[in-house]
């Protein structure tokens, strides 16, 4: 399958290197001023074997510590072949690389998938999303057609995911989505179990520590736009579970607390929700 790829360009960094002169030994070194501009080419193709710890690897950033088999999640990622892409930095590697050193300084940077959790209902890590879902939706008071739509075997309902490093610029979203959109709509054609008639898409956010009416927060900023479409939401709070606002710690741990928001997306509002993202993201 052809690759595809998104172009992000650095902005250009100035640096300025001076050496002091020696009077004594007749050394003058001039002030030199460096302009680079660096460009880093990403590449998202179909999940291969390779990819399997950082895909798992993603998915811990998401699910935490919940009781959930990432490992199974991971391989049913992989196992698809039909839809989802992960984004990797694509380089020309050197000619005395080996295929391990390749490997490791080739990290999964971003994922993007469905899963069938209707039609893989019996599947250990399903079994665990679904019961996880159900359980908080009810702990949170929150809307009970999300219980209803898992509960009901009639249709079928797509888990989203869609996880990626902070640092990797949102726009990217916007081509995986768009891509992943055309994949389902080609197995559907197929007559594969890819007619959903629902997405649950679970999303990291954050707000102000002890304010419950605060602003939430998206560290994934596209994720707002798709909420907008949702048809309902609930959060639960995962502070217990130390999540971070960015990777590796919280700059601001005693002033934010960490929710997962939990999305109830109608499939015909998906693209929507899409363009939508598309859109607000081209003019930032």
């Amino acid at each position: 399958m052809a690759s595809k790829k998104k172009r992000v360009e650095d902005v250009a960094k100035d640096d300025e290197m001076s050496d002091q002169s020696d009077a004594e030994d007749m050394e003058e070194d001039t002030e030199i001023e460096i302009k680079e501009e660096i460009q880093v080419d990403f590449e998202a193709r179909v999940p291969e074997g390779s990819d399997f710890h950082g895909i798992r690897t993603l998915l811990q950033q998401l699910f935490l510590k919940a009781n959930i088999n990432l490992s199974e999640m991971a391989d049913i990622i992989i196992s698809q072949g039909q839809v989802g892409s992960v984004v990797k930095q694509s380089y020309v590697p050197e000619e005395d690389e080996d295929d391990e050193e390749m490997a490791e300084d080739d990290p999964v940077l971003a994922v993007t998938s469905v899963i069938n959790i209707t039609d893989k209902k019996d599947m250990e890590c399903v079994k665990q999303v679904r019961s996880m879902l159900i359980d908080q939706c009810q702990k949170c008071g929150g809307d009970p057609r999300f219980s209803k739509v898992l509960n009901d075997g009639g249709h079928h309902v797509g888990l989203l995911v869609s996880e990626r490093y902070i640092n990797i610029p949102p726009q990217l979203a916007v081509p995986m989505f768009e891509s992943l959109l055309k994949e389902v709509e080609k197995c559907k054609n197929k007559k594969m179990k890819y007619d959903f008639a629902y997405y649950i898409l679970v999303c990291k956010t954050y707000r102000q520590k002890g304010q419950k009416n605060s602003p939430l927060f998206y560290t994934n900023a596209e994720e707002e736009f798709l909420q907008e479409v949702s048809e309902t939401s609930f959060q639960y709070s995962v502070q217990a579970e130390r999540d971070t606002v960015v990777a590796g710690s919280w700059d601001a741990e005693d002033q934010f607390e960490a929710f997962r928001t939990v999305l109830l997306i109608s499939a015909d509002k998906l693209k929507q929700g899409v363009d939508k993202i598309k859109t607000e993201l081209a003019t930032r």
